[in-house]
Formats: structure tokens, C-alpha cells, sequence
């Protein structure tokens, strides 16, 4: 049965962004004027009759007037790489009249090409006994449509001629959004019906997690040695190992040089140093979900991608961690990675529909040695993760849990013994998670 449901509502959707696309507001208004009087079949009701058939003439003649719309177009955009989900973005358009008549009464849409729900999305919003069945926009569940973007009115384009406009996409989530091209519309005289004019120019932006600002941090944990360092992190730690002589560059300080290489080249040497201790800390997602909690792991990795994109500047190492088809880890801080690395992988990462629980001990405990402190951001409380928690305190790293909930469930969080809770714990609500994370200041 929810198979058919899928495919009807695949079609369904289908017609309702034709008809949302090429209807201007007028025509909608036409169409419901259609719908209301069609009832008049009675001859006595001449008037209901006379207003169906003047705006079925109306509606006729834009509909037979559209296929005559065949203009020669050549379309360049300007695209940013990356956006921030929710946040809407400029793509810069300009548009060139490749026929020898001048062009007016145009407008641009930018085609999206969203990706179809799938059948567990549908299903989850299908399911009886949750909260979350909602087909809108926005909801517990992430939504439906990928991205959302508006006409834009072209300015008179002579022939040959060009005419450049902006036009503003908002990205509702996260992922690679393709801009499958250009889309050139005109409207008929009677402002009804829109006849396009496509133009293929696909192109491909990556939508970042949504990221919430964080108050000034105290994370757990302190300096630990790293064997062998990192290759690439900056000099700066409180103890340095001896790696090779360079070159002297400007800025280093003179203490550094070599004299006796120096004296032999006829040029400064400097030694070059890493240092074996630093802080490094474990950024652990939480991935394992069922389809119904999946705008409860979006939360999640918003919080992931705020931490990812804070700690690092505070002069440390920070180790992003989560099992999906295999078990990633990506560091970033100090000359190792960048934020941004973290936040595109971030922006790819899936819910994991089998509890692999067991994995996700298994990395973060591989690395535990190295480990300064270790932030957990989990989907659930269970026993399960709890034990996860236990086995971090066995082997004395300290730990901060963040909890998503969802929304007016906050309340009725039970933390459990006090063996199983962690050093710090914080419970974070579904809808109020800006407002829950200025709490971390608070902690102890």
C-alpha cells in the first residue's frame, strides 16, 4: 500500500510544480474561478455560464499561445561553491539575445533538480503514532523540497544584446543542489499562463550544515603527547623534536639557525622542530537513527559542523568521528586540515539505519591514547550509548555528551545513575538548539 502512496505522490508532485511553475497568480486565480462556476450546467444560470465560458476562452487562448515562444537564448552564471543551508544565495545571470529581435517582458528562473523522496522518507511521515507526519516545509522531519527560488524580471534586451539580473536561491538542505540550467519565461497578454524557454547549464553547489554561534569554551582535558607528531602541525607546542634543516624563511627566529650549516652554505639554515604535545580533542556524531528521528540527526550534525568550525581555532587538534558505510575519521587544526574540510564532510554524511554501536567505540578508542577530551553528540540515551560513556571514564577521558531530544521532551530526560553520566551532559531540545548550546558556558 505504501508503495502506491509513493508513486502516486511522485506524480502528484510532479504536476504540482508544473502547474506551480507556469500558472502566474492571475492564472491561478482563473483556475479556481473555473472550478467554482463549472457547476453551472443549469441554462436558468446565465450568469455562472457567461463567467465559465469567458474564463475558459481566456485560459484557451494563453495555453494555444505558448508553443509560439521560440527565442534563441545563451545564458552565463555566476555560482558560489559552497552555501550554508537556510541561508539564501545570489547567482549572478546574464542573459544574451541571440536572435535579431529585441526581447522584452521576460523573466529568469533558476531549475533545480530535487532529488525524489524516497520511500522511507515517505514512510516516516506515513507512520501512525509519531509526531512527526508532516508534508510542509519545515517540521521535525527535513523537507521535502531540496531548494526553493523565485522569477526575476529581465530588463529590455535588444537584439543581439544582452541583460544581466540576479536571482536568489534558498537551499533547505544539505548536500550537493544542482542548478540544472536557465529558464527563460514569458508571460501571455492576459498575464495567465508562462511559456518557457530552457537553457542546459547544469552546475553544482555543495549546501554546508546550518552552524549555531558557541559561547567561549572550556573543554576538557589537557596537553598529551603524540607519537611521532603531526607532520604538518605548527611548531608551537611545549615540547619539540628536532626534524630537519631548511632553509632560512623570513619571521624565524634567529635562535633556530644553524651557524655551522650556515657557515658551510655561505646562507642561513635554520633547524627545523615539531612538537609531540598538544591538545587534541574527539568529535564524535552520533548516525544511527530510524527514518522518523532523521530532523533530529539534521540537529545533530548542525551541532557537529558549529563545533567543527570553533574548536580548531582555539589552537588544537580536533578529530571528526562517525561510522556511515565505513568508519571515518578527519582531522583538522594546527596545519592539519581546515574547518571547511570537515564541514564538506559534514555536509555528505547520511544516517546510519543499523545500530553499529560497537564500531563507533572501537575508532574512538583506537585514538583514546592521543586524546585530550572527547565531545559526544548523540541522537538517544540508551543503554547502549551509555555504556559507550562508561567505557570513556574506564580509561579516564574526560567527556562532554550533548543530547538531542525532541521538542517538549527536555523535561522528561532522565539521565540515569550517576555511574553512567558523563563529566559534563547537556540535553539539547529539538527547535531551541541555538538557545541550548548558550548553556555550555554554564557548565562546570
Amino acid at each position: 500500500m505504501i508503495r502506491w502512496l509513493h508513486w502516486f505522490y511522485l506524480r502528484g508532485q510532479r504536476v504540482s510544480g508544473w502547474f506551480r511553475r507556469r500558472f502566474t497568480p492571475a492564472g491561478k486565480f482563473v483556475l479556481v474561478g473555473l472550478a467554482l462556476t463549472s457547476s453551472a450546467s443549469d441554462p436558468e444560470q446565465t450568469m455562472g455560464l457567461q463567467v465559465f465560458l469567458a474564463l475558459s476562452l481566456l485560459l484557451g487562448l494563453a495555453l494555444v499561445m505558448a508553443p509560439f515562444f521560440r527565442v534563441r537564448f545563451a545564458v552565463k552564471r555566476q555560482v558560489p561553491r559552497f552555501v550554508t543551508m537556510g541561508d539564501p544565495f545570489q547567482v549572478r545571470v546574464r542573459v544574451e539575445n541571440l536572435s535579431g529581435r529585441p526581447q522584452r517582458g521576460l523573466q529568469y528562473l533558476e531549475e533545480l533538480r530535487d532529488p525524489p523522496v524516497t520511500m522511507s522518507e515517505f514512510a516516516a511521515r506515513l507512520r501512525p503514532g509519531r509526531e512527526n507526519r508532516s508534508f510542509r516545509m519545515g517540521g521535525p522531519l527535513p523537507p521535502i523540497r531540496q531548494a526553493r527560488t523565485r522569477p526575476e524580471r529581465l530588463p529590455l534586451i535588444p537584439a543581439r544584446g544582452v541583460a544581466e539580473t540576479v536571482s536568489e536561491v534558498t537551499a533547505y538542505r544539505r548536500g550537493p543542489l544542482v542548478l540544472a540550467g536557465g529558464i527563460l519565461a514569458r508571460t501571455d497578454p492576459f498575464g495567465l499562463f508562462r511559456a518557457f524557454c530552457r537553457v542546459a547549464a547544469p552546475r553544482t553547489v555543495l549546501v554546508l550544515p546550518r552552524r549555531y554561534p558557541l559561547p567561549a569554551l572550556r573543554l576538557p582535558g589537557q596537553t598529551q603527547y603524540q607519537r611521532g607528531g603531526v607532520a604538518m602541525a605548527a611548531g608551537i607546542g611545549e615540547s619539540e623534536e628536532f626534524v630537519a634543516l631548511r632553509e632560512y624563511r623570513r619571521g624565524d627566529a634567529l635562535r633556530r639557525v644553524h651557524w655551522r650549516s650556515s657557515a658551510r652554505l655561505g646562507e642561513l639554515i635554520v633547524k627545523e622542530f615539531q612538537d609531540e604535545y598538544f591538545v587534541r580533542h574527539a568529535l564524535v556524531l552520533d548516525t544511527f537513527c530510524e527514518a522518523s528521528r532523521d530532523g533530529l540527526f539534521e540537529e545533530a550534525v548542525a551541532v557537529a559542523a558549529s563545533f567543527a568550525c570553533t574548536v580548531p581555532d582555539q589552537d588544537s587538534l580536533l578529530d571528526l568521528m562517525f561510522v556511515g558505510p565505513k568508519t571515518v575519521c578527519v582531522t583538522s587544526g594546527r596545519g592539519v586540515g581546515h574547518a571547511q574540510q570537515m564541514l564538506e564532510v559534514l555536509a555528505a554524511v547520511k544516517p546510519c539505519r543499523e545500530p553499529r554501536l560497537g564500531e563507533l567505540e572501537a575508532l574512538v578508542l583506537e585514538h583514546g591514547m592521543g586524546l585530550s577530551g572527547c565531545l559526544l553528540v548523540l541522537l538517544e540515551w540508551d543503554e547502549a550509548r551509555r555504556a559507550l560513556v562508561r567505557r570513556l571514564k574506564a580509561v579516564r577521558l574526560p567527556t562532554l555528551v550533548l543530547v538531542l531530544v525532541p521538542g517538549n521532551r527536555a523535561k522528561d530526560f532522565d539521565p540515569g545513575p550517576a555511574e553512567d553520566q558523563p563529566d559534563r551532559l547537556l540535553v539539547l531540545e529539538s527547535g531551541k538548539v541555538g538557545e541550548g548550546l548558550r548553556k555550555l558556558e554554564a557548565l562546570p
